[in-house]
């Protein structure tokens, strides 16, 4: 009996030994899945946007008009913020990623609160691209984390 007791014990701890538990920190579905939501709506903002940037008439682009997309911006934010707090030390360029995404976003709603001065045939596609960046950047950040576990050195 006690050979049988030593064997299942010894299985057990071989069994238990060969299963591997990765942590990956820094990774979360919801700041995933909420950051490229967030992106496809800026987009669809922007596109809309732009349209009022072309024309002559600069009341089209007043604040007002888009305030929906900004208070559902102002939610996707705090949401991504708040999930951030929650993620473990070691997550430092995580957390840096998604602060420097809402500077970017509120840097973008006060320049459309100071208004955006219509230039025809100018649709602002710099200022689209910029905000695009950072969004990819930390879209990136999440895949990596995801695949791999674990962030690439840049150096």
């Amino acid at each position: 009996m006690t050979i049988t007791r030593i064997t299942v014990h010894t299985l057990l701890a071989i069994f238990l030994s060969s299963c591997t538990v990765t942590f990956i920190t820094g990774y979360d579905q919801v700041i995933d899945s909420t950051l490229t939501k967030m992106k496809s709506d800026f987009n669809l903002h922007f596109i809309k946007l732009g349209r009022t940037i072309q024309d002559s008439d600069p009341a089209n682009q007043k604040f007002g008009n888009f305030q929906d997309y900004y208070d559902h911006m102002e939610v996707d934010l705090i949401t991504l913020e708040g999930r951030a707090r929650n993620l473990s030390a070691k997550s430092a360029i995580v957390k840096k990623q998604i602060h420097n995404l809402d500077s970017v976003m509120h840097s973008f709603e006060a320049l459309h609160k100071a208004s955006i001065p219509d230039r025809p045939g100018d649709d602002r596609r710099d200022i689209r691209n910029g905000i695009n960046s950072a969004f990819d950047a930390v879209i990136k950040l999440q895949e990596e984390l995801k695949s791999t576990g674990k962030i690439k050195s840049t150096k």
